[in-house]
């Protein structure tokens, strides 16, 4: 079982590099770069992708926001929504409703939506104004999350590379803070 989940995974992640749509891809980077704030959506399955996402973004972008519907309602989440802003919503197979119609809110306020799903034919498309696929065909119950995991992860570093400075000065205090409250192990000296 082990070697079939992981060699299903780097299939997913293979069927993603071939279909993946680098002009999409671009326009979703300038898309976020340029938004006043970004509103990650990710429910169920997808809610682990989206709070990734927004962790990391939340790095290189003022005012990202991670959308899940748990908490508070989606609507009330997304109120100041409007054309200076991104929206990103992420759901495969069997697609969230509640995803899909907060996507199409998004639409109807005139922000970019950026979704990311299987494929062309997702629903997620038509709500789209970019449409990042990855190919998540799953051996089990499980959902693969591999391939869309490494499209995010392309997305980050993108913006990143984008925002080299502004992201070395911010890891910097961040180290600072970090080394001053230990957040985190020391490395022994060997």
């Amino acid at each position: 079982i082990l070697r079939r989940v992981l060699t299903d995974d780097m299939n997913n992640i293979r069927a993603t590099i071939d279909m993946i749509d680098n002009e999409g891809f671009h326009a979703a980077i300038n898309a976020l770069l340029g938004a006043r704030r970004i509103y990650v959506l990710g429910i169920r399955s997808a809610m682990s992708l989206a709070q990734f996402l927004t962790y990391y973004l939340d790095y290189v972008c003022d005012n990202v926001m991670f959308v899940n519907g748990a908490v508070q309602d989606i609507y009330e989440r997304m109120i100041r929504l409007g054309p200076e802003d991104v929206c990103i919503g992420i759901s495969f197979p069997r697609y969230s409703t509640r995803t899909l119609d907060a996507m199409k809110y998004a639409l109807s306020r005139g922000a970019q939506v950026i979704g990311i799903t299987d494929g062309p034919m997702s629903p997620l498309a038509e709500a789209s104004t970019e449409c990042l696929t990855a190919r998540t065909d799953m051996a089990s119950f499980v959902d693969s999350l591999a391939a869309p995991l490494s499209l995010i992860n392309a997305l980050i570093v993108s913006v990143g590379l984008r925002r080299k400075e502004e992201l070395s000065r911010h890891f910097a205090q961040l180290e600072e803070i970090w080394q001053q409250h230990h957040i985190y192990l020391e490395r022994e000296k060997t």
